[in-house]
């Protein structure tokens, strides 16, 4: 019997969750059987995982749960979790004697309430993978603040918490009222690139038909288009920026009809460039390895994102291609890039003389900057060095199944390569 892991993710997008997608990739090449539940969404894919990682993405019932939710709103997140964990528990029983599970992985507050249930029904131990920072009794109101008090108890019987950093573990035992068993941090990052790998094309300059001569220097936003990541006021800025391409690569599709989009048009026609059409997960190096510099601005609108060094997808995926950054002015990403000298502060993301003076500096001690980012990426994000005290405390758990003999089957499975079919991925349900 193979081991199996259960990876309980209800928002589902696993092709924008760095940690989703290398937990799922590091699991399978220790041998594991992973399967993630998660629910339909408009993100894109995560493209290959590996032939030992299969995604379930059930359906949410979303017309019923909208019709529900104009007269009793308080009602629909017990609705939502109710449907989710059936699902999640129909596949387990029915799959309950082709794979051994050791431990799951809870992921957020949804993902921990499922894992609490299958804790209860089939005692299979979990950890809580924080992605998230929301406050229980902020999501929980009315009739399913009840789901609170589970939420708090879900953290209290995981067997302990992966989370980014102590900032935001700080934040979540706030948050939760209590403090987990044990507690490990991993960033929300990427695997090394393996070494001497190179990419040859520029997807940007190909895409956006960009010419050295008229853009030398390409500065890239990756992630959403949004007030919350600065991206109007860095639209404005770059008006005042010369030989420089500004572009904001989307992690979900846009339309050119959407008011946002036609805003940007309008605040920036000179050197602003919309990348409206995400990649799956596997294509992302394309979109890092294109830019001379990085951008990584967040708005100061809670701890989620004031504590986001740690946590933010992009920042490691610049730093490992050693693309030099940009951030504001918030402690956690100021910190960062004081410490390993990989970037550049600015204080007014409005500012274009600012941001100008920045760019011109990093050009011209260019190499320096790379060199630091990544020894930044390496010191700090690199994920499979990160994942290994958890897979550690992993293999620590005895099997439920005592004829189970795990250490064989790690030694026949270990060598798997992870690259050689692509990940199944279904979606279930009929609503």
């Amino acid at each position: 019997m193979n081991r199996g892991c259960s990876i309980f993710f209800y928002e589902g997008y696993v092709g924008i969750s760095p940690t989703i997608v290398n937990t799922a990739k590091v699991l399978s090449e220790e041998g594991y059987i992973i399967t993630i539940y998660g629910t339909k969404n408009d993100y894109p894919p995560p493209g290959e995982l590996g032939e030992r990682v299969q995604i379930l993405y059930f359906r949410k019932a979303a017309r019923i749960l909208a019709a529900i939710k104009k007269k009793w709103p308080e009602i629909v997140p017990v609705l939502e979790l109710f449907i989710y964990t059936i699902q999640c528990c129909l596949h387990l029983l029915k799959n309950r004697k082709k794979t051994d599970i050791k431990i799951n992985i809870a992921v957020d507050i949804y993902g921990a309430l499922a894992a609490l249930i299958v804790y209860f029904l089939f005692k299979q131990n979990y950890l809580f993978l924080s992605l998230e920072l929301h406050e229980p009794e902020y999501i929980f109101k009315g009739a399913a603040k009840s789901l609170t008090r589970l939420a708090k108890l879900a953290c209290q019987k995981s067997r302990g918490l992966i989370i980014q950093d102590e900032d935001r573990f700080k934040t979540f035992c706030q948050y939760y009222s209590s403090q987990p068993e044990r507690v490990f941090y991993l960033p929300n990052s990427t695997l090394a690139a393996p070494e001497n790998e190179t990419i040859q094309k520029n997807y940007f300059r190909e895409k956006f038909n960009l010419s050295e001569e008229e853009f030398p220097h390409l500065i890239l936003q990756a992630g959403m288009i949004s007030d919350a990541v600065y991206s109007f006021a860095l639209a404005k800025a770059f008006t005042e920026i010369e030989n420089c391409a500004l572009i904001f690569h989307e992690r979900q599709l846009r339309r050119e009809t959407d008011p946002d989009i036609q805003a940007l048009r309008q605040i920036n026609s000179k050197n602003l460039f919309l990348s409206l059409e995400p990649l799956p997960y596997d294509e992302v190096d394309k979109i890092y390895t294109a830019p001379t510099i990085g951008l990584a601005f967040y708005a100061d609108i809670g701890n989620n994102f004031s504590q986001i060094s740690m946590a933010s997808g992009k920042l490691p995926q610049y730093l490992k291609w050693g693309k030099p950054i940009l951030v504001n002015d918030l402690p956690s990403l100021s910190q960062l890039v004081e410490k390993y000298q990989c970037g550049i502060v600015i204080k007014n993301p409005s500012d274009g003389k600012e941001i100008k003076t920045a760019i011109e500096h990093i050009v011209s001690y260019y190499a320096n900057y790379s060199r630091n980012a990544k020894a930044c990426f390496a010191a700090e994000f690199d994920f499979s060095k990160k994942m290994q005290p958890i897979l550690d405390f992993i293999k620590t758990f005895p099997s439920p199944n005592p004829g189970f003999n795990p250490d064989k089957t790690s030694n026949q499975c270990s060598k798997t390569s992870l690259y050689c079919s692509k990940s199944k991925e279904t979606i279930t349900g009929k609503h």
